[in-house]
């Protein structure tokens, strides 16, 4: 018995020998770089914000439930304010704690969720696209996984559709564009073996977007739809990638001094960021790629541009259930956070799908979507044209 206490004692001071020395190794003037704060920051600035989260999760369980701020507005104490107001920290959201520290880790004021669609969480925020690559990989078309995607009930019809009004499609109030042009699908291109960019050059988001100027006009909505090569004109005039706004913008403007009537910008891309089943509803055994809408929080009067969103997106779940993914708000930190959309209070950004569906699940979205729009709009038109015809009472 004693020969096995004294072999305890004698492998615990071992180990404690080692410990300490260790430890002093850890503090000495050659390993002192290696557990500075920007050295750490360097080594885990490319974790992305999903492994933060899961990480933290393994360790907190309520930390998957509570970093997400509310939906909804909650009223606002005195204390709470103060408390905000002096350190920064939005009660209830721990990602404005920790957001900070952890690089990668969305805050509070970078993206939140303004209006949450069925299934719509965290790690589904809008991520920017990376750019193209100079050389696209092209691969046939083949089916998209057999993930099973979401499925919802058939749209009700309480109310009978909103007769559409034959209008005249020559009076151009929508524009649509495509600021990163050549997002495309698995189905089309491979991922860039540097980027992991999924892009095309002929084959990408603006099909969707003149399916969508199609399906408008056909309701007697006119649309006018531009298909610039943004990219090549940034490599044409060297610019980099996070500029792509700024040359859509030119395009935005110069549309708008040539047609007074314009009302309406869409600027369409297609997510980074989802799995098929998270991109995917299918609707009445029709399977489409689900959108999401985002308000950019740079615009001063971006305000007006949420309202406009979310009129879309309660027609749209009246009509559509569960094709919208909600309504996220971004800021300069996260992105572009202007998105052209101080143009006009009808400028949105709109995301269709993922990179895992298919062009067609983003047609049959085009088609969907404008005739969400087509009874907005002809309501909107009706409602005008009631308002102008009203007598003057002074």
């Amino acid at each position: 018995m004693a020969t096995l206490l004294q072999r305890h004692f004698v492998l615990l001071s071992v180990g404690t020998a080692l410990l300490f020395l260790l430890c002093g190794a850890l503090v000495t003037d050659s390993s002192k770089d290696m557990f500075k704060s920007s050295t750490l920051n360097r080594a885990t600035s490319h974790v992305s914000s999903l492994t933060l989260i899961n990480l933290l999760g393994m360790e907190i369980p309520a930390f998957h439930k509570t970093v997400q701020a509310q939906v909804e507005p909650q009223t606002t104490t005195t204390s709470s304010f103060f408390f905000q107001l002096a350190t920064g920290i939005h009660p209830g959201d721990l990602r404005s704690l920790l957001g900070r520290e952890l690089p990668g880790l969305l805050t509070y004021d970078d993206a939140r969720i303004l209006v949450k669609g069925k299934d719509f969480e965290l790690a589904d925020l809008y991520v920017e696209s990376p750019a193209p690559a100079h050389t696209v990989i092209e691969m046939p078309e083949t089916p998209a996984p057999a993930e099973k995607p979401t499925e919802t009930p058939k749209p009700a019809d309480d109310k009978p559709a909103v007769p559409i009004a034959p209008g005249d499609s020559k009076k151009k109030s929508v524009f649509v564009y495509h600021t990163h042009n050549r997002e495309s699908w698995i189905g089309i291109s491979k991922p860039a073996p540097a980027t992991d960019s999924i892009d095309h050059p002929s084959q990408n988001i603006t099909l969707v977007g003149k399916k969508l100027g199609e399906a408008l006009s056909a309701k007697g909505i006119g649309t006018q739809v531009n298909t610039d090569d943004f990219y090549q004109k940034l490599l044409d005039n060297g610019r980099s990638y996070p500029f792509s706004y700024a040359e859509s913008l030119k395009a935005v403007r110069a549309a708008t001094q040539q047609n007074r009537d314009l009302k309406f910008y869409f600027d369409l891309h297609r997510d980074s960021n989802g799995t098929r089943e998270k991109t995917t509803v299918k609707i009445n055994a029709k399977n489409y790629a689900r959108l999401l809408f985002v308000v950019g929080t740079r615009n001063k009067n971006h305000e007006q541009n949420e309202k406009f969103a979310r009129e879309l997106h309660a027609l749209m779940e009246k009509k559509y259930p569960a094709l919208s993914r909600g309504i996220i708000a971004k800021t300069a930190s996260e992105g572009n956070g202007e998105y052209n959309q101080s143009i006009s209070p009808g400028s949105l950004l709109v995301e269709v799908g993922g990179t895992h569906n298919t062009i067609q699940e983003c047609y049959n979205t085009a088609e969907a979507f404008a005739d969400v729009f087509a009874e907005y709009y002809w309501q909107a038109e009706e409602v005008s044209k009631t308002n102008s015809q009203k007598p003057d009472k002074r």
